[in-house]
């Protein structure tokens, strides 16, 4: 049987959300590169980021804080 999440489940983690902090300075600020989609991932929950000018930019967030290509 497959428990179904709810809302309090699909929060970020805090290491997610200083990482995620930190990227998108990176992104915006210092790399002046557009951040077009960033979204939790129900399945995984991790975040998922879409970025760049031509959308090149594919990372994710894992729970733990680390980033995956």
């Amino acid at each position: 049987m497959t428990k179904k999440l709810t809302d309090d489940d699909l929060q970020p983690t805090v290491k997610q959300l200083k990482c995620l902090y930190r990227v998108c300075h990176q992104l915006t600020n210092v790399m002046f590169q557009p951040i077009h989609i960033m979204r939790l991932d129900e399945r995984s929950l991790n975040i998922f980021i879409l970025a760049g000018q031509n959308e090149g930019i594919e990372l994710e967030i894992t729970l733990d804080g680390s980033i995956e290509p």
